[in-house]
C-alpha cells in the first residue's frame, strides 16, 4: 500500500506511539468519486495555511503524522504533498477505498510501542501549539479509552466563534499495542466512539482545535458563540486575519446568543452536550 521507507518512530516516555492522522483526498462514504484538479488545489490552500503549520509547530513533537492519499492522484499533486511532508509528515499512498483496516495496517506497521494513541485532524482544520502536549498529558497506560479535548472553536470569514463539544472530530484513542490489529480512532465515526468505549471528556484553558468553515465543507456549519478572535490567534501557529470591528462583533454575540439558545430550545439533548463540556476535567500536570 505503501512503498515509502517507514520513519523512525518517536514514542511517549518510551511507553506509547502517538501518531496524527490526516485524510487528504482519499476515497470514503462522503468522497466516492476523484477529485477535481480545482479542489486539489483548493484544499492544499487551506492545509497549508491552516494544518500544516499548526503542527509543524507543536511544543511536544513527539508524535508521528501520516497524511493518506489516494494512489491515483495526479502526479503534481503527488509531487507537491510529499515536498511538503519532508521532515513534518509521512505520505501514504491509499489503493481503493480508505477504511479503518487502512488505518489499521498503517499504524500497525510503525508501532513497537506498548500502547499507541491516534488522533485524527481533518487537512483543511488547525489546533492549538500544545494540542499534542495536552492529549500526552492525558496518557496512563489505559487499556482503551477515547480522549476528548472539548475546548475548540470555529473560523469563518475573519471572525472567530467558541465551540465546547462533546463529539469533535480531534479525538484520539488511547489502546494496547497487544490488541493486533490497533482499532485506531477510526473505528468509528466521532459522534459515536461512545459505542466502542469510555471516552474522557477533557476541558483545558483555551481552545486545543479550530474548525476552518469554507465553501468546500461537507457537513460543518457555523454553531458556535462569536468572541474577539485575536486573544484567540496566540494559540495557533497558522495564519489567521481576524475582523474585530465592535458594532458588528457585538451583533454577531447577541444574535448568536440567540441562535444559540433556538438550538438548545430545538433539541434538550444539546443541553446536556453542554453541561458534559463544563463538568469536563483539565489534564494532570507531568512531574
Amino acid at each position: 500500500m505503501n512503498n515509502k521507507a517507514i520513519s523512525p518512530v518517536r514514542s511517549v516516555e518510551g511507553r506509547a506511539t502517538h501518531f496524527v492522522l490526516t485524510r487528504f483526498n482519499v476515497r470514503s462514504f462522503y468522497h466516492v468519486s476523484e477529485p477535481t484538479t480545482e479542489w486539489l488545489q483548493a484544499r492544499l490552500e487551506l492545509f497549508q495555511r491552516f494544518c500544516l503549520p499548526t503542527l509543524a509547530s507543536q511544543t511536544n513533537r513527539q508524535f508521528v503524522w501520516l497524511v493518506f492519499v489516494d494512489h491515483l492522484s495526479p502526479d503534481w499533486f503527488r509531487q507537491e504533498i510529499e515536498e511538503l511532508g519532508k521532515g513534518i509528515f509521512e505520505t501514504v499512498y491509499v489503493e481503493g477505498a480508505f477504511t479503518p483496516e487502512t488505518v489499521s495496517l498503517e499504524v500497525s506497521a510503525r508501532a513497537d510501542t506498548p500502547y499507541i494513541l491516534t488522533t485524527r485532524i481533518d487537512n483543511d482544520d488547525a489546533v492549538a501549539k500544545d494540542f499534542i502536549e495536552a492529549i500526552q498529558r492525558c496518557f496512563e497506560c489505559q487499556d482503551f479509552e477515547f480522549l476528548n479535548l472539548v475546548s475548540g472553536a470555529q473560523y469563518a470569514a475573519g471572525k472567530a466563534y467558541l465551540r465546547p463539544y462533546t463529539k469533535n472530530p480531534f479525538l484520539t484513542l488511547v489502546e494496547k499495542a497487544s490488541d493486533t490489529p490497533p482499532s485506531t480512532v477510526f473505528v468509528e465515526h466521532h459522534f459515536r466512539v461512545d459505542e466502542k468505549g469510555p471516552v474522557r471528556n477533557v476541558r483545558t484553558s483555551h481552545p486545543m482545535w479550530l474548525q476552518v468553515i469554507h465553501g468546500g465543507n461537507v457537513l460543518n456549519e457555523i454553531v458556535g458563540l462569536r468572541v474577539p478572535g485575536k486573544p484567540l490567534a496566540g494559540h495557533f501557529g497558522c495564519d489567521l486575519n481576524f475582523q474585530d470591528q465592535f458594532p458588528e462583533l457585538a451583533t454577531d454575540v447577541f444574535l448568536g446568543i440567540a441562535r444559540i439558545v433556538l438550538r438548545l430550545a430545538q433539541k434538550p439533548a444539546r443541553v446536556v452536550e453542554l453541561l458534559r463540556t463544563f463538568a469536563a476535567k483539565r489534564p494532570a500536570r507531568r512531574k
